[in-house]
């Protein structure tokens, strides 16, 4: 079965993580990190791509850009298989560095880019590497918290975090649980309901899984008839990450959930209108926790 192809959307922000083959590392000393981001400049101005953030890690890469015309594989292509050719001769080494494929997702919302910046900054933190973000040095956090010259875009991040009433990027506290949208900002839930913004998509079974933690209900639950509101509300939460998110037809989701078709799509409707509506806020956190989890 021929891969789906990647959707592209000039202007739009994309979250893009890359990992070690068998999850092996790709960064050994300085010099390898100074040549990636080196690439990653080159490439990003060859394109047209903004670079709004990134954290290099031993074995990954986490980069948030905002695309021009040209689609990110072009621009990963050309990064990927540089620091490839690049990493194999100074490391005496053949073949993958890189697993598989990338993978992207579109930030559909403010609230989700402001979380995705600190997510990738604070990663260094999580994986022990640093007590700080400010001491590590191969992530865009510096050039946001010390406004260190860089080929990084910061001022759309800075921007926003004032909209909301931010001021600074290194408190990783400014981000509250609920984020109130600006003044006059548009309702982007109509427009982006029907965009598949997975583009390695997770399976089914995996979504479930990482709804079930966030929502805290087991799995059988869901999977069941059971009318309590708890799980009804998380068969319309499922429904909603399987077809909006992650691009799976109504009549698979309708099979896995043991439904019909009609079901699903009232289940979509009604996500999508109380997501529009002042109710809907838990709705959209617990969504965007799941994202999270699935990148």
């Amino acid at each position: 079965m021929p891969r789906r192809p990647r959707l592209h959307i000039a202007g739009a922000f994309y979250h893009v993580m890359a990992r070690g083959n068998r999850k092996q590392q790709i960064f050994y000393g300085d010099k390898d990190y100074e040549v990636y981001l080196r690439l990653m400049r080159k490439y990003s101005q060859r394109y047209n791509v903004e670079v709004h953030g990134y954290a290099l890690m031993p074995n990954h890469v986490h980069m948030l850009l905002r695309m021009g015309a040209v689609p990110i594989a072009k621009f990963m292509q050309g990064l990927q298989q540089s620091y490839t050719q690049y990493f194999n001769k100074a490391h005496f080494t053949v073949g993958h560095v890189f697993q598989g494929r990338y993978k992207s997702l579109y930030v559909d919302h403010d609230e989700y880019l402001l979380e995705l910046i600190r997510y990738i900054h604070i990663n260094p933190v999580k994986d022990g590497l640093v007590e700080e973000p400010t001491k590590y040095r191969w992530s865009s956090h510096r050039s946001y918290f010390l406004n260190k010259p860089t080929f990084v875009k910061t001022s759309y991040i800075k921007n926003l975090l004032a909209e909301y009433g931010g001021t600074v990027i290194d408190d990783y506290r400014l981000v509250p649980e609920s984020l109130p949208r600006p003044a006059g900002a548009p309702d982007d839930s109509a427009t982006v309901s029907c965009r598949q913004l997975f583009f390695s998509p997770p399976g089914l079974p995996e979504i479930l899984n990482e709804l079930c933690m966030v929502t805290n209900i087991e799995p059988g639950v869901v999977l069941s008839s059971g009318r309590t509101q708890q799980a009804v509300l998380a068969r319309r939460l499922f429904a909603y990450l399987a077809c909006r998110m992650a691009g799976y037809p109504l009549k698979d989701v309708a099979d896995y959930l043991s439904c019909s078709v009609v079901s699903v799509s009232k289940s979509l409707r009604w996500v999508e209108e109380t997501m529009a509506s002042d109710a809907g806020s838990h709705i959209t956190k617990d969504i965007e926790r799941v994202k999270l989890k699935l990148v």
